[in-house]
């Protein structure tokens, strides 16, 4: 397989997926191209589920008849993002695509390489003449906000499967052997409003912190903009300064490490200031000192405001404080198997004052269920103690490394072979499908690979062409190794 030849026909096949807009929970549209696709390439076993995954069952190659059944599997949405001025609509509008180099990305907008680029990949493999068992294409929907996809498809699919082949993974030179679980938690603490009677306000702010993915750079000695806030309301407590809270809030999302907090506080002191911005400064210092290195720009505002009409009571003000104090930010434990990889770990996501109650989103990540199963049995004690009601959503399961895998040594193999150097085989602390077609099947044996592909869900996403002829090459040549 010529590489030129192998980037040229999985561009073709890309292009077309690129011409149906596919954000998630849009897929349809580009679910019936597939299947009217696989139909043109001559695959007449084609299924389209009630939530529009694609299965497919293309035939073994003559004589491979008996080799056991591996899976191709991809997603097929994305994130649909365009810079400033661009004109794009997610649900109407192609993407255009920009070839410059070995580098393909978009004409101002997300090219959809995560993780069209699995999908392209495996139309064009079926078309080329090589050795390879049964094979079952799954092309699911809804990867990148819910997993709908994965979590809706009939476990049968992956009963009679002994391989699965993910092509998800963003860095070509890593093989992922394993993905972490996780449970949206929701705390809620009820407010119960009073009037404000104190003498001053003030806000106060962390800023600037580094921030950044939940999984990917949990490891990487942050801090925590909500935590950090919530030492300092401690630390104002302990100086003897009388506060009840009046407004707090801070981070985008459960997966975000926040970069910024904030906390409106009302005192009873006239002269509480300085005491405030005193305790606040020690704090300030604490954190530069255990996370200098790394957060070299978080820092603390405090400023006056105007009293505000109301104020929570001095019970939830208290329990509050309390809760985020004792919610642990960043890593628990470490993998014993794979020492760079978080075993448990766990982040503040955000936190928002509403009408009638303070809602947190906590979001734990475990490699393995069992370690996430014992951390949801302490975390309710923590809104028992705090006055709090939590909220508990189904786990999304691990995909836990499988130290007798035939398929990660043959394909480390092969990559070795094919890239003239050996490959790092890790797990990842996020979340992938894996993880469900494991739960389905924990007898399956799965790895998943990738292009190189840089800046994904933003406007400046690209891939590598070189990376995606060395993919396809390698998985071309892995499936005439599956024998067994």
């Amino acid at each position: 397989m010529n590489d030129q030849e192998i980037i040229e026909g999985v561009i073709h096949e890309f292009a077309g997926l690129a011409k149906h807009p596919r954000p998630s929970h849009h897929e349809k549209g580009v679910s019936d191209y597939i299947v009217s696709r696989l139909h043109e390439l001559g695959v007449t076993d084609v299924t389209q589920d009630e939530v529009y995954n694609v299965i497919a069952n293309v035939p073994a190659s003559k004589g491979c008849e008996n080799w056991p059944l591996t899976v191709l599997q991809g997603h097929m949405d994305m994130v649909c993002v365009a810079k400033p001025g661009v004109d794009f609509d997610p649900l109407t509008s192609e993407i255009k695509l920009v070839r410059e180099g070995n580098i393909l990305h978009a004409d101002g907008t997300s090219l959809g390489a995560d993780d069209g680029i699995a999908v392209a990949l495996s139309l064009y493999l079926i078309q080329q003449d090589i050795q390879h068992g049964p094979l079952r294409l799954i092309f699911t929907v809804d990867e990148e906000t819910g997993m709908t996809g994965a979590t809706h498809l009939d476990p049968k699919y992956v009963q009679d499967v002994q391989y699965i082949i993910n092509c998800d993974s963003e860095y070509m030179d890593v093989l992922c052997v394993g993905s972490a679980g996780s449970v949206h938690t929701h705390f809620s603490r009820p407010l119960h409003w009073q009037a404000a009677n104190g003498k001053q306000a003030f806000t106060i702010t962390a800023k600037d912190f580094a921030g950044g993915h939940s999984g990917e750079t949990i490891n990487d000695g942050k801090s925590n903009a909500i935590k950090a806030l919530s030492l300092a309301l401690r630390r104002v407590a302990q100086a003897g300064v009388s506060y009840v809270l009046a407004s707090i809030s801070g981070g985008v999302a459960a997966n975000a490490i926040p970069s910024e907090a904030s906390a409106v506080i009302v005192v009873d002191d006239i002269n509480a200031g300085e005491t405030i911005k005193q305790v606040v400064g020690e704090e300030q210092a604490e954190i530069a000192e255990v996370y200098g290195e790394v957060e070299k720009n978080a820092h603390f505002l405090v400023e006056s405001t105007d009293v505000p009409a109301q104020t929570f009571s001095a019970d939830d003000t208290k329990n509050l404080v309390s809760l985020l104090n004792i919610l642990h930010c960043g890593v628990f434990a470490m993998n014993q198997l794979l020492p760079k990889l978080p075993d448990l770990s766990a982040n503040i996501g955000t936190i928002r004052t509403e009408d009638d109650h303070v809602a947190i989103q906590y979001f734990p990540r475990a490699s393995a269920d069992a370690r996430l199963r014992e951390l949801m049995t302490t975390l309710p004690v923590y809104a028992e103690l705090t006055g709090c009601d939590i909220e508990l959503a189904s786990p999304e399961p691990a995909w836990t490394e499988n130290p007798h895998s035939k398929l990660v040594p043959l394909v480390a193999d092969v990559y070795k072979e094919e890239a003239g150097k050996e490959a790092r085989i890790e797990a990842m602390h996020g979340g992938l499908e894996t993880g469900y077609f494991f739960a389905m099947n924990p007898k399956l044996d799965i790895i998943s690979v990738g292009p190189t592909t840089h800046d994904i869900h933003s406007a400046d996403e690209s891939v590598e062409l070189d990376t995606v002829a060395l993919l396809t090459r390698i998985v071309a040549k892995t499936l005439g190794k599956l024998n067994n």
